[in-house]
């Protein structure tokens, strides 16, 4: 048995658009593609034997995973003071051997 929670427009051959109105279903009374549309809409429950069970297309909810620990931050490494450009030194001209 399927309790569909709301109603839902579909279309079942890419046509026509019908509504599927919110209500207990039995087995086979919906296709089965709807069902999976349903699902995944999340507005449909299966209900066995007057237990209301999430539909089988439906994934049950996943337990919490506790948060991993963060990761220590690196220190910032200081800034290097930049170092001043040194000026280009002109080259300096040979010695002149002076002629005697």
């Amino acid at each position: 048995m399927f309790i569909l929670k709301k109603n839902v427009k579909w279309s079942p051959d890419g046509c026509r658009l019908e509504v599927v109105e919110a209500g207990s279903y039995q087995d086979g009374e919906l296709p089965d593609r709807f069902l999976v549309i349903a699902g995944e809409l999340g507005v449909i429950d299966t209900v066995e034997g007057g237990e209301k069970k999430p539909d089988a297309d439906q994934q049950p909810e996943q337990p919490e995973q506790p948060e991993q620990p963060e990761q220590p931050e690196q220190p910032e490494q200081p800034e290097q003071p930049e170092q001043p450009e040194q000026p280009e030194q002109p080259e300096q001209p040979a010695p002149q051997k002076s002629k005697k």
